[in-house]
């Protein structure tokens, strides 16, 4: 009966240090945020933990939340006004999409709604996407509709 005991509060135990305090309805307003899926020992994951935290560092209007699944947050990255960094179970990690393989990333917008998911890290692409995005564009650089001045209305009369 002891044994039963232990098997269940090692169970217990161990949902209770990966719970999760994250939902997307955490995220910052009025900021862009980037919601990371990573571990801290994947080769392409470390790239985007460097590349992300640095990216925190230059842009106060970037948000960034570091999630390492099934895993401790390394001490070599520091939490800041704009980087959170979160241990999350892989069972939880499921529920926000997360399938196979980190990294995950998920890019939301200053009004706070998803414009991207990138199940690898580029980043190329998401470099061009933050600026668009940072600029008010859409995700591929133009206007959006209210912004536009359609040439063919513009003389018409």
């Amino acid at each position: 009966m002891k044994i039963l005991k232990i098997i269940f509060l090692f169970f217990i135990l161990k949902e209770v240090a990966f719970a999760t305090s994250f939902s997307f309805e955490n995220i910052e307003k009025d900021k862009i945020n980037i919601v990371a899926f990573v571990t801290s020992w994947c080769p392409v994951c470390i790239k985007t933990n460097d590349y992300l935290v640095s990216l925190g560092e230059k842009n106060s209007e970037i948000f960034i939340t570091l999630l390492f699944v099934d895993e401790d947050i390394p001490t070599s990255i520091k939490q800041t006004s704009n980087l959170k960094t979160i241990s999350i179970s892989l069972n939880d990690s499921k529920n926000f999409g997360v399938t196979k393989s980190v990294p995950y990333i998920l890019i939301f917008d200053k009004k706070s709604e998803l414009v991207k998911k990138y199940h690898t890290f580029n980043e190329n692409l998401i470099s061009r996407l933050i600026n668009n995005l940072k600029n008010n564009l859409y995700e591929n650089g133009t206007l959006p509709p209210e912004q536009r001045i359609d040439l063919w209305q513009k003389n018409r009369f």
